[in-house]
């Protein structure tokens, strides 16, 4: 397991602090960060053919949030070498520092 990589599913609940989601009525609601220091937010889109990624940075954490798709997920331990995978779908988000990352569209994706 890669150091400092985070996976997790967003648990769907209103009822707690931190990241979450639910759906209702007026559609889905997510909370991808609570309380965090935030320097950058931005939103990609991946189209067939193509991938995002394949650099890293030495002092910024990124966290990535699956909105709709699935994405395959790529990511090196510069330190270690160690390589994992990872498929990310709605409802998941990665948190990753110091390591390289790249993403590849595996259906019509749209991510934070």
């Amino acid at each position: 397991m890669i150091n400092g990589l985070i996976i997790e599913q967003l648990l769907e609940t209103k009822e707690i602090d931190g990241a979450k989601r639910w759906d209702e009525e007026r559609g889905e609601f997510v909370q991808i960060s609570y309380q965090e220091n935030i320097g950058h937010l931005a939103f990609f889109q991946i189209r067939e053919g193509f991938f995002r990624g394949s650099h890293y940075h030495e002092k910024k954490e990124e966290v990535f949030y699956v909105v709709r798709g699935r994405i395959r997920a790529l990511f090196r331990d510069l330190s270690s070498g160690e390589d994992e995978e990872h498929i990310l779908t709605r409802g998941r988000r990665s948190l990753y520092n110091n390591g390289v990352h790249m993403f590849f569209m595996d259906l019509k994706t749209h991510s934070l």
